[in-house]
């Protein structure tokens, strides 16, 4: 399998992330990271910090993993981070890609893993289609 660049992933993950937060009112930012903590595409206004998020993001699904591996619950799916003003929702693509998107609407949480769990399941589609696209490092 031919390993893309960074650049190249990235190019092929703004669509999707531009469409989520387009068409979603409630999703106020998505970013596409590697399960490892790399940024490889955002759609986020402001001065959040992506590349800490995409770490911590990437440890959250490890350690989700690992609990519900413990619980004997299966894999885990996602990760919901609740706050004062919204909501993070961290969701497994595939092996090498976690999906974090984000609202700031406390009444959003049913919108947002919706419309996150739909672009989640086209990116991980887009790249099952094309074996010879393979995210690289």
């Amino acid at each position: 399998m031919a390993k893309l660049s960074k650049e190249a992933v990235a190019q092929l993950l703004e669509p999707y992330l531009d469409d989520l937060v387009e068409r979603h009112d409630v999703v106020d930012g998505a970013l596409v990271v590697t399960a490892d903590g790399h940024l490889l595409a955002k759609k986020m206004d402001g001065d959040t910090s992506v590349k800490r998020l995409a770490t911590m993001g990437s440890s959250l699904m490890s350690l989700g993993t690992t609990i519900t591996g413990e619980l004997k619950m299966g894999g885990c799916r996602n990760i919901i981070v609740e706050n004062e003003s919204g909501f993070a929702a961290f969701m497994n693509i595939n092996q090498k890609l976690v999906l974090v998107s984000l609202t700031n609407s406390p009444n959003g949480l049913g919108m947002l893993l919706s419309a996150s769990r739909a672009c989640s399941t086209a990116i991980a589609k887009r790249f099952n289609e094309n074996k010879t696209d393979k995210p690289g490092e």
